[in-house]
């Protein structure tokens, strides 16, 4: 009998040990934090998860191209309200998980603050403002400063890290999460630009995608957004 209940309980184990990972699809902005957290959930919950990453805008077309994706982490909430009517899945599908920070990376003597780009000549690094939303909200600020000096448009801010870290230019409007290492952050009053409220679709219901939602909810997976300069959705 105990051989019996031995057995019963190693298939059950193996059964969940054998889950195939989540594959989560994340906007470039939030892939740090959830690499951050990949180790922690596994040692919590015993399930794992890989990531896809790219911008937001470029995700969200691989999705309605039929992409097997189970979770979409966005940097934006237009995006998942289109996916949520496109593939006509129910509203608790949809949540808002953290609200983004843009900052200001300087390396030119010239710009010590925003308001330094009024009349800067030089060039600026954002992500593309038609496929990432912190290019977008990047744009508009540098619109409302009356920048007219040259946008260097990254893919997605992953690349504009790359090319700051590479001196392509000295300076940058980019994602707080991915500037972590960066010399010459500065931080940005949030009022100074869009909402930059990110969502998540839960594309496919999975007990794997509850468990990791529910991890994002705890005091250690919170903390590690703080760190990585996002603020939470109570803030809005």
């Amino acid at each position: 009998m105990v051989s019996r209940l031995f057995a019963c309980w190693w298939l059950l184990s193996a059964a969940v040990w054998a889950e195939p990972p989540l594959t989560v699809a994340v906007t470039a902005s939030f892939k740090p934090v959830l690499e951050a957290l990949s180790e922690p959930f596994t040692q919590a919950s015993g399930r794992s998860f890989r990531l896809v990453s790219a911008s937001t805008g470029v995700l969200s077309q691989q999705i309605l191209s039929g992409a097997p994706f189970d979770v979409f982490f966005a940097a934006d909430r237009a995006h998942p309200q289109q996916l949520l009517k496109a593939l006509g899945l129910p509203d608790d599908r949809v949540q808002t998980y953290a609200l983004g920070t843009l900052v200001l990376v300087t390396q030119d003597p010239a710009v010590k603050s925003l308001a330094d780009l009024r009349d800067y000549p030089g060039r600026v690094i954002i992500a593309n403002p038609l496929q990432a939303p912190y290019g977008a909200a990047a744009d508009q600020l540098l619109d409302q400063l009356g920048y007219s000096g040259t946008r260097v448009r990254a893919n997605n801010v992953s690349q504009a890290r790359q090319y700051l870290s590479l001196n392509l230019a000295a300076v940058g409007l980019t994602a707080a999460s991915v500037a972590q290492d960066l010399p010459g952050v500065q931080s940005i009053d949030p009022a100074l630009y869009p909402v930059l409220e990110q969502q998540l679709v839960v594309l496919r219901r999975s007990d794997q995608a509850v468990a990791l939602l529910a991890f994002l909810q705890t005091a250690p997976a919170v903390q590690v957004l703080r760190d990585f300069g996002y603020r939470e959705p109570a803030q809005l």
